[in-house]
């Protein structure tokens, strides 16, 4: 082959390390999907608990990858390239999923979360508070809801907590700023995604290729002996 077996298992070895970092990458990010979107959404730990446990498996992935090709074991070379295989679609299918997130499943939870938490305005104004405060909002839909239920507009709704005029009123509303802030978010998700599905189709290359070198090998040597 055009590479020799020593240069294609180096850089196999800094691909898995790359992988290793990206999957740390993806367990941040999963425990900040449930620290931060759970908060509205219950229904989303099972989201977050899939990106921690995707990244787990890159990462497991990745030390196997290190350790079969540093020892230049064929069998477990196969296992290795089969698994990256596996990956690259369980990723394809995380994507699919995410870019129809935001638009179907996640805004959908999105929604209910922010009718359970307007629901809770109702009977004790502060429900909304926190989100009011973090993303410089008012309301679900706008500054307007509060009015509609006769409740006057919280301090949370105007910077630094000081309502001088309706001017100094947040007048955008959380959900639309909510989905906006998670879709920043998601986009690194699918940066990651997108890094490691390519990198792990190269690594898969240059698995299959020192496969083939070290059976090639193989051959050559029993047949010397032969």
């Amino acid at each position: 082959m055009g590479l020799s077996e020593t240069t294609v298992k180096h850089l196999l070895l800094l691909l898995n390390f790359v992988y290793t970092v990206l999957g740390l990458v993806l367990i941040g990010f999963g425990i900040f999907f449930l620290i931060y979107v759970t908060s509205v959404s219950i229904g989303e730990n099972v989201a977050g608990g899939l990106i921690i446990s995707l990244g787990i498996v890159i990462v497991i992935i990745a030390v196997a990858g290190c350790v079969v090709a540093a020892r230049e074991s064929p069998r477990g070379l196969l296992l290795y390239v089969l698994a990256i295989v596996l990956l690259i679609l369980t990723q394809l299918l995380f994507l699919s999923m995410v870019s129809h997130g935001t638009k179907d499943g996640l805004s959908g939870s999105i929604n209910e979360g922010f009718e359970k938490l307007w629901d809770a305005e109702r009977n004790e104004t502060g429900a909304l508070a926190y989100y009011e405060t973090w993303l410089h909002c008012c309301g679900v839909n706008n500054y307007g809801d509060y009015a509609v239920i006769n409740h006057a507009v919280p301090r949370s709704c105007c910077p630094e907590l000081k309502c001088v005029n309706v001017s100094s009123v947040y007048k955008v509303g959380c959900k639309s700023q909510f989905v906006e802030y998670l879709d920043e978010r998601l986009l690194v998700f699918k940066i990651v995604c997108w890094l490691l599905i390519l990198g792990e189709a190269v690594g898969a290359f240059f698995g299959w290729l020192l496969l083939t070198g070290l059976k090639n090998q193989g051959r050559r040597n029993n047949s010397v002996w032969m």
